[in-house]
């Protein structure tokens, strides 16, 4: 049997380790290194879960809700291309229009908010004037179909907060967009479909409060919008509360009203809407 160098050395390290007796100190400063390589093996976990936390606060506070809103809609619109009698056209008295429900949908990120809103309806009307529509004129019956897409983003920023009570101020962009589609036999006597298309951004500025009367129970009103000077004037107007029965979950209910005027030389649109909601949210 051969032995090396590197097999000697071993062989004298293990025996010297069997006789050399550990005292009580020693055996302690073992345990503690033992226990203290653990926790430093165990480290990259708790930077992992720290490294995860912020992240997710950089995500969050994000809210979503649905409501249902029912206002009552009521549109009038003039331009070159759409004319009844010779003057404008009032959707629900002139061309029988009746509105459908509104569905709405929020997403709120911090300070900001997305709001979305959908009105849409048909008509029915025997004309007693000519209406023109499109480049076509329509004398008899028609069927109309009539839309808005309201879309309005927000930044809100706190002027004063106490206990849950404040009050603050709001700056924006609110998008209009219109769709009118007429149906029925021209004076050419054609069965003919005619479509327009209207679009209206507007900034806006606001002005908001709340009260939290019980830690379930929020009371709020806000409104904004913008006086146009001789182009008319928009606002939208919400008052509602709100109860959240538990930390991520909340029912609303409350009257929103939106009201735009716009004016551009003979060009003109009125938009009405305004009526109750009820809604439910989810905070993340």
């Amino acid at each position: 049997m051969k032995f090396t160098a590197k097999k000697i050395l071993v062989a004298a390290m293990a025996a010297a380790m069997s006789i050399l007796p550990m005292n009580a100190n020693a055996q302690e400063n073992y345990k503690f290194n033992v226990e203290d390589y653990n926790q430093k093996v165990e480290t990259p976990k708790y930077l992992v879960g720290g490294i995860a936390s912020q992240a997710l606060n950089m995500i969050l506070p994000v809210s979503v809700e649905a409501r249902f809103f029912a206002p009552h809609y009521n549109m009038s619109v003039q331009s070159d291309d759409i004319r009844y009698n010779g003057g404008k056209v009032d959707l629900e008295n002139d061309l029988g229009f009746d509105s459908d429900n509104a569905p709405e949908f929020i997403f709120r990120y911090r300070r900001m908010t997305l709001d979305y809103i959908h009105v849409g309806g048909d008509g029915e009307r025997n004309l007693t004037s000519p209406l023109t529509f499109d480049g076509s004129v329509f004398n008899a019956k028609v069927n109309t179909k009539s839309s808005v897409d309201y879309l309005k983003l927000q930044i809100t920023n706190p002027i004063v907060s106490i206990l849950g009570n404040g009050v603050d101020w709001s700056y924006g962009l609110t998008g209009m967009f219109w769709k009118g589609t007429v149906r029925g036999t021209d004076s050419t006597g054609n069965y003919v479909s005619r479509s327009e298309r209207y679009s209206v951004p507007v900034p806006t500025l606001g002005v908001g409060g709340h009260l939290q009367p019980l830690p379930s129970l929020k009371i709020y009103a806000s409104i904004s919008g913008l006086p146009l000077g001789g182009y008319g004037h928009f606002y939208d107007f919400e008052a509602g509360i709100r109860y959240t029965p538990i930390d991520i979950f909340a029912i609303t209910a409350g009257f929103r009203r939106i009201e735009a005027d716009i004016h551009h030389n003979d060009d003109s649109g009125k938009l009405k809407m305004n009526g109750p909601f009820v809604g439910i949210r989810a905070d993340f």
